[in-house]
């Protein structure tokens, strides 16, 4: 079974699912051999450990692919790393939690296996995302920086794809 994880709504990356179901802060839909899920709302409710663990434990889940919106490039990447400049960690204060480090290791977050461009990305929430002035050299992301760290803290593998909007 292969994981979608979108960071924001998928119609505005060209993906047109509809959510069904609703579970531990997110809403799903199940096809075929996919699940596809993403939070009900981007904010700590939503994306606590224990709602990703629940997920995970749920789907038997190990490896997951996100999606997240980039801007500063014209071109679709694979996220390889990140700089949070959000202001937000939905870890903060949550940890430990069930058996899991108080400081995880985070050097290692994303899988860097693909044919797209590896790219490092400043993440800058997604209240920032849209009115951000495009910088030269610079890539930015929506939300990957906050939601990837909760999917490895709880042991998930993570494939992060920047996505342009279409």
């Amino acid at each position: 079974m292969k994981i979608h994880y979108f960071n924001s709504n998928p119609k505005t990356l060209g993906f047109n699912n509809d959510f069904y179901e609703t579970l531990f802060g997110h809403t799903i839909n199940e096809k075929k051999n996919n699940v596809f899920i993403k939070p009900i709302k981007f904010n700590k409710a939503s994306l606590s450990p224990s709602n990703i663990l629940g997920l995970k434990k749920t789907y038997n889940i190990k490896k997951i692919h996100m999606y997240d919106r980039i801007r500063g490039i014209e071109q679709d990447v694979l996220i390889t790393d990140h700089v949070n400049r959000s202001g937000l960690f939905f870890l903060r204060g949550k940890t430990p939690h069930e058996g899991f480090p108080m400081f995880p290791d985070m050097s290692k977050v994303y899988e860097k296996t693909s044919k797209l461009k590896k790219t490092t990305v400043q993440t800058l929430g997604p209240k920032r995302f849209k009115t951000a002035e495009i910088q030269e050299g610079v890539v930015f992301s929506e939300c990957c920086a906050i939601t990837a760290t909760l999917w490895h803290y709880v042991g998930v593998s993570v494939k992060c794809f920047g996505v342009l909007e279409k």
